[in-house]
């Protein structure tokens, strides 16, 4: 695929890469070098991203497009304090999600980390409802993907992105952060009845979320793709 070539090529120049046999360590050799330089720094956020998981709580190999493991970004920052901290991702539908998270924040995670339209998690789902006990109880943030993804490939679960799935957390007190503020792509108006429902702009959604007031304090808004031309 010419087009994914030329993005994965964009990709690879930017992280500094130039031999893709020491990928990961050019990698991070760019991103501490980029940190170092400014004065004083601050620390960047690793994130980990759990595999795609069916309804049975499974991994599916074949519908993951990427996977970093959470002891793999727990140990990167555990060696470079300085400069990294670590966001763990699981899965809510993994039979072990709870232990999984547990066992994560114990070595530092700070955070959780998903994509529902490229993980297929439906985050308005009662079988999310134990992991949500778990995060409010430990304290630690769901930074997730909502709206359109174009990244990895998503097609038809793309509706897992709609803003308004996010209720479901809310109301179990997690504190919430949207990527991106929902910013691309449309999805229906699940607040209308099911048989009148119009797509609406993802942001827009967001922003209704936004504006009840029982969310204060509880829900955020992420904005670093305002950068981005799209």
């Amino acid at each position: 695929s010419p087009i994914e070539y030329l993005k994965f090529s964009i990709y690879q120049r930017a992280s500094g890469i130039t031999a893709e046999t020491r990928s990961d360590a050019q990698y991070l050799e760019r991103l501490a070098g980029l940190l170092q330089s400014q004065a004083p720094h601050g620390r960047a956020l690793l994130l980990a991203f759990d595999k795609f998981h069916d309804a049975h709580g499974q991994p599916v190999v074949e519908d993951t497009e990427f996977f970093t493991p959470n002891e793999y970004v727990l140990k990167l920052a555990a060696r470079n304090p300085e400069l990294f901290v670590p966001a763990a991702s699981v899965h809510p539908y993994r039979p072990d999600a709870v232990q999984a998270l547990t066992a994560a924040v114990e070595q530092g995670a700070v955070a959780v980390k998903w994509l529902p339209n490229a993980m297929n998690i439906d985050p308005s789902h009662a079988r999310c409802d134990p992991f949500y006990e778990a995060m409010k109880a430990l304290g630690v943030p769901l930074l997730t993907h909502a709206g359109e993804e174009k990244a990895v490939h998503a097609e038809e679960r793309q509706r897992l992105g709609n803003p308004l799935l996010l209720r479901r957390p809310l109301e179990h007190g997690v504190k919430v952060i949207v990527a991106h503020c929902a910013s691309l792509g449309q999805n229906p108006d699940l607040d209308l009845p099911e048989a009148d429902r119009p797509r609406v702009d993802s942001f827009e959604l967001f922003s209704r979320l936004l504006a009840e007031p029982k969310w204060e304090g509880l829900l955020f808004g992420e904005v670093s793709a305002m950068t981005i031309v799209n």
